[in-house]
């Protein structure tokens, strides 16, 4: 079988693209087992510097011992469609935040001046600040952040994240196809319209974990 998808690239006509595909995830969040391996993925993808993380694994715990309920829950930038990010370094002038064609935002770091106030606005945390690359002024600084991979979506192959998953949790796809696939899933907040849906979202834990979530619970 082969991992190919077919998407609009972006040298697509940027009407066209846009009505044909908008980029989205759907997380089910009963399958996820917190292992990290998505995170690990996506820092191998980008060659993401040590201590930090574009793919974050909160994990949290229900009941007691001896058969505790582990949740968790896998967070990376939800690809906004009013961005807060992006509309803070629109209203600055530098426009180092860019949407595609097929509404995947992305910083363009030839374009980014190092000035960090794109990442206390982001309602997800999932902003980073890289202090060993050079931005456009020449000095150290430069911010990041997931963009679906796209250039792997370019060349018609999903995100690494997706593919890597071990609990297969995650499906990369069309919004509104996802929407419709997936009628109960949820977003993380509306107000930004997130393009991430959340299936299975438990209530608020007792309890947060330190580590990583022991992953038997989820194969009962």
């Amino acid at each position: 079988m082969s991992d190919r998808i077919e998407l609009p690239s972006a040298a697509a006509d940027a009407g066209a693209a846009a009505a044909a595909f908008t980029a989205a995830m759907h997380v089910d969040l009963e399958r996820c087992i917190g292992c990290n391996s998505c995170s690990l993925a996506c820092k191998q993808e980008f060659n993401v510097r040590i201590g930090e993380l574009w793919t974050q694994i909160y994990g949290g715990e229900q009941d007691t011992y001896p058969r505790p309920r582990v949740q968790t829950l896998p967070m990376r930038c939800q690809q906004c469609g009013e961005a807060p990010c992006k509309k803070t370094c629109d209203s600055l002038g530098y426009r180092a935040i860019q949407r595609r064609p097929d509404g995947i935002v992305w910083v363009d770091e030839k374009l980014c001046v190092g000035c960090q106030k794109c990442i206390p606005v982001c309602p997800y945390k999932a902003m980073n600040f890289n202090t060993e690359k050079r931005n456009k002024l020449g000095q150290l600084g430069v911010a990041e952040k997931c963009n679906f991979c796209m250039q792997r979506l370019d060349r018609g192959l999903p995100p690494a994240c997706v593919i890597t998953c071990l609990g297969v949790t995650l499906e990369f796809g069309d919004y509104n196809a996802l929407r419709a696939k997936y009628p109960e899933a949820e977003p993380m907040g509306g107000e930004v319209k997130p393009r991430f849906l959340y299936s299975n979202i438990a209530g608020k834990p007792k309890q947060r974990t330190a580590g990583y979530p022991d992953p038997r619970p989820c194969h009962d």
